[in-house]
């Protein structure tokens, strides 16, 4: 059964299913890779066939959300929590030597 576009009970979502079936791997090699049963992925191709245009929509609004890249808001804070890791490492470190 898929819940918000997962297979329920795993983090694994349809579109990693998707990516699987389109670079051409078995129905059972992704269930042995992905550690579900082969019930399981048929039933996400089911799903998958039968909400293929709404899935499309989702992932090109993922797309190019990852193109825009992160707001200056965010990189800024991610720069200052890398520089405050850095210094408390190096804290640690010279303590430790």
């Amino acid at each position: 059964m898929i819940v918000k576009n997962r297979i329920e009970g795993t983090r694994i979502t349809v579109w990693d299913v998707w990516h699987y079936l389109e670079t051409g791997w078995s129905r059972t090699e992704i269930a042995k890779t992905l550690n579900l049963t082969e019930e399981q992925v048929e039933g996400t191709v089911r799903y998958i066939e039968k909400h293929k245009d709404e899935l499309m929509a989702v992932h090109r609004q993922i797309e190019e959300r990852k193109a825009r890249g992160n707001s200056p808001t965010i990189v800024a804070r991610a720069t200052q929590s890398r520089a405050k890791l850095q210094d408390w490492l190096q804290h640690h470190h010279d303590k430790g030597t």
